[in-house]
C-alpha cells in the first residue's frame, strides 16, 4: 500500500482563495473602518484616504487569511513521517505565498518510521471566544533518540474520513505502539459530535 496519510489540514492554492472570499468582509471592515476614521480625525485629502484605506484592506487580509489556512499537519507514507509546523506567522505568510507560486514547501522534517518508539494519542482544551471550551486531539511521537514531535491536527474530515485509524493501523504494522490512555481511539471511527462528547463527559468525570 502506497497511501500518503495526512493527519492536519493541509493548505492548498485552492484552500487560500477560498479563505480569501470568506474574509473579505473583515478586510472591508478594515479598510472602510480606516478610511473612515481618516477622514473623521485628520485633514488628509479624499484620494490619499482611499489609498490608506485600501492598505489596511490588504493589511488585514495578509493577517486573517495565513492564520486561517496555515496549520501543522503530518504525512505519513509506508516509510517515514514528515511534520509541518509554523511557529510564527511569518512563517505562515511565507508558506501562504509559496503555494500560491507552486513552489516548494518549507519548515519540514522527514522522520524514518524506524526511527519511532511509540505514539500517545490524547486531548488539550483550550479557550475560544466567550469564555467556550474547546477540545484538540493531541498526537505525541515520542522518537527514539528521546525527541518529541507534537501535533495538534485540525479538521474534522480525519473523523469522517476515519484516517486517524489508517494511521494507527499503519503504525501498529511497523511494530509502533499506540497509547490511548483516553480511549479515545474507537471515538475518533465515529463523528466530530460524538467525539467532543466524549471529551466533555471525561472531564466531567475527571473533577
Amino acid at each position: 500500500m502506497n497511501e500518503k496519510i495526512i493527519i492536519g489540514k493541509k493548505a492548498t492554492r485552492k484552500s487560500i482563495i477560498a479563505n480569501f472570499i470568506a474574509f473579505i468582509f473583515y478586510g472591508l471592515i478594515g479598510g472602510i473602518g480606516t478610511y473612515g476614521l481618516l477622514k473623521f480625525v485628520s485633514n488628509l485629502n479624499n484620494n490619499v484616504c482611499v489609498y490608506i484605506g485600501i492598505i489596511a484592506f490588504i493589511a488585514t487580509m495578509l493577517i486573517v487569511v495565513p492564520l486561517a489556512v496555515i496549520t501543522d499537519y503530518i504525512e505519513i507514507n509506508q516509510t517515514s513521517l514528515t511534520n509541518h509546523s509554523y511557529n510564527n506567522y511569518l512563517q505562515m505568510l511565507l508558506e501562504t505565498f509559496l503555494i500560491l507560486l507552486g513552489k516548494k514547501q518549507q519548515n519540514k522534517k522527514s522522520i524514518n518510521l524506524n526511527d519511532i518508539k511509540n505514539v500517545e494519542l490524547s486531548y488539550e482544551t483550550f479557550h475560544m471566544l466567550w469564555a467556550q471550551k474547546g477540545y484538540k486531539i493531541r498526537l505525541k511521537f515520542n522518537l527514539k533518540n528521546n525527541s518529541i514531535i507534537t501535533i495538534y491536527p485540525s479538521g474534522h474530515n480525519h473523523i469522517k474520513n476515519r484516517d486517524y485509524e489508517k494511521l494507527f493501523v499503519l503504525l501498529e504494522n511497523k511494530s509502533i505502539p499506540i497509547i490511548d490512555k483516553y480511549n479515545l481511539r474507537p471515538v475518533l471511527k465515529t463523528t466530530p459530535s460524538n467525539l467532543v462528547n466524549y471529551i466533555k463527559n471525561n472531564e466531567i468525570n475527571k473533577k
